[in-house]
């Protein structure tokens, strides 16, 4: 179904959004976590581990320092790279009970002649605000929920602006996945409140990755759980609405990415089924896995959001894609990081919040193929089975059309090839760039007192080739208890840090960022 912004604000968008939250909309229920005291076992864990220090909270409210550069920073790579993640995981002696449930920090790496400089401030969402105020955790999250929750009345109550970060149409905002971008100010880094894109669609869950054509066009989506219902977005360079739909999905899931290409737009659906609980409950504890039902891939044209099928592969779940292309013959190409079910969000990310090493983040990635003409689709495993892989990235210049190079974070568990045994963290350790026509990944690892996070592609100036830029990113280091950003050359990965600008402190480990 196709909705005009009139049509649109009929259908109640602000009850739409509500859908999201059914199970949480009374005040005073009752506690629905464990009892134990998760900090105390945190940070009982914390001195025998001390790379759990990467999921501390961060010490301070806002961050701010010149870092120092060893090595030789390119002359011509100049910028912001912006950063955001969880980064109170306390709030009043509660410690929540998984990684995606703190409040989010949002950080700007500025790039130029006079070095790199850093600042960080914690995004003032209505929760962080009011949880400040009180001096306690008032708001159910993610994976959990306080004692003594205050009602939910909105998604954006609960909002914490936590996972990635959207420049666009000259605004720079802080994205969630069941509410509103948070708008921040890109100099300053001070926040401004919810963004709405048109009154009209006030509160209408906007997903945290978007997919931005070359031109600036943007795609996005959302989805109402209750309401067994996907949101789609179809926004142009200036951030004007162009279109908006809706698809019904019965079972609703939890889709986190997807993928468009010049033609259509492609989600995949894992089995991991909502369903609505009678007792108070944190929202993915709302969710059930069948690992004997298929994933349904929704493919829709973008030039009609009422045009759409539906597909069927094998149980799976996919948290991130690289990116998609469509051939003159119709047939869609894409990948990402495969995993047979979603145990590391289910438990691994709920583990290392008590102290406890992450369990075995097994994906492999997947190159996946499907034809339009015949409404078949397929999929082939294109790494090896060691290796395992997440957070991919492409350079943004081929972002839905056909591309060669991934910048992919990976761990490879060949015993032959590694110097030292695994890290006991169980986290990836490694950055690689992978070519898609010839299967090469080139890699460098990591030191095991270092722990990466996602890496993106900067291209060089005035060049138009995939395979001439930069991959530079952010590690934590628990050992110096610093945080590194790093640059490579991307021709020469394996090669190791070009450069390598060092902070002095150490932020918490967060998630998704974007270079402009």
């Amino acid at each position: 179904m196709v909705l005009n912004r009139r049509k649109f604000l009929t259908a109640s968008s602000s009850a739409m959004a509500l859908a999201t939250v059914p199970h949480l909309l009374q005040a005073g229920m009752s506690q629905a976590t464990e009892p134990e005291n998760w900090s105390v076992r945190f940070q009982a864990a914390l001195r025998e581990k001390p790379w759990l220090s990467g999921f501390e909270s961060a010490a301070q409210e806002q961050y701010k320092a010149d870092a120092v550069i060893t090595g030789h920073w390119p002359d011509a790579l100049r910028g912001t790279l912006y950063r955001n993640g969880p980064a109170q995981h306390e709030v009043g002696g509660f410690r929540y009970q998984h990684c995606f449930d703190g409040d989010g920090m949002i950080h700007a790496y500025g790039l130029s002649s006079e070095g790199v400089a850093h600042q960080a401030k914690m995004i003032q969402t209505r929760k962080y605000q009011a949880e400040k105020l009180s001096g306690r955790a008032m708001y159910p999250t993610f994976g959990s929920i306080p004692p003594n929750p205050a009602a939910v009345t909105s998604p954006d109550v609960m909002n914490v602006a936590n996972i990635s970060v959207l420049p666009h149409h000259g605004k720079l905002m802080a994205l969630w996945e069941a509410g509103s971008p948070w708008e921040i100010d890109p100099e300053t880094l001070d926040s401004k409140g919810a963004y709405s894109f048109s009154d009209n669609t006030r509160g209408v869950p906007f997903s945290a990755h978007p997919r931005v054509e070359p031109d600036g066009t943007m795609w996005n989506f959302g989805y109402l759980s209750s309401a067994n219902m996907l949101v789609l977005w179809h926004i142009d360079a200036k951030g004007k609405i162009v279109k908006m739909g809706k698809v019904s999905s019965d079972p609703m899931s939890m889709p986190h990415d997807f993928v468009v290409t010049d033609k259509h737009i492609v989600i995949m659906m894992p089995p991991f089924d909502y369903s609505h609980q009678e007792r108070p409950t944190a929202f993915l504890n709302s969710h059930e896995w069948h690992s004997d039902q298929a994933s349904r891939v929704l493919v829709v044209d973008k030039s009609d959001f009422s045009n759409f099928r539906w597909l069927e592969l094998p149980s799976q779940r996919v948290f991130h894609y690289g990116n998609a292309w469509e051939d003159r013959n119709g047939v869609i190409y894409f990948d990402g990081a495969r995993a047979k079910d979603p145990r590391i969000m289910t438990n691994g990310f709920r583990d290392v919040m008590q102290g406890i090493e992450l369990t075995e983040h097994v994906t492999r990635h997947y190159q996946y193929r499907l034809d339009t003409k015949n409404w078949t689709i397929s999929e082939q495993a294109i790494m090896d089975a060691n290796v395992h892989s997440e957070f991919p990235v492409i350079d943004p210049r081929v972002s839905t059309q056909r591309y060669r190079r991934l910048v992919v974070m990976t761990s490879n568990h060949n015993s032959r090839l590694q110097p030292t045994p695994y890290p006991k963290n169980g986290q990836l350790n490694e950055v690689s760039c992978f070519d898609l026509e010839s299967g090469k990944l080139v890699s460098y690892r990591y030191p095991d007192t270092q722990i990466p996070e996602e890496h993106l592609f900067v291209p060089k100036p005035n060049s138009a080739l995939e395979t001439d830029g930069w991959i530079i990113g952010t590690a934590h280091n628990w050992q110096t208890q610093s945080t590194l950003l790093n640059v490579f050359d991307i021709q020469a990965v394996d090669a190791g840090p070009i450069a390598t600008a060092t902070l002095p402190y150490a932020m918490p480990l967060g998630l998704h960022g974007k270079f402009v």
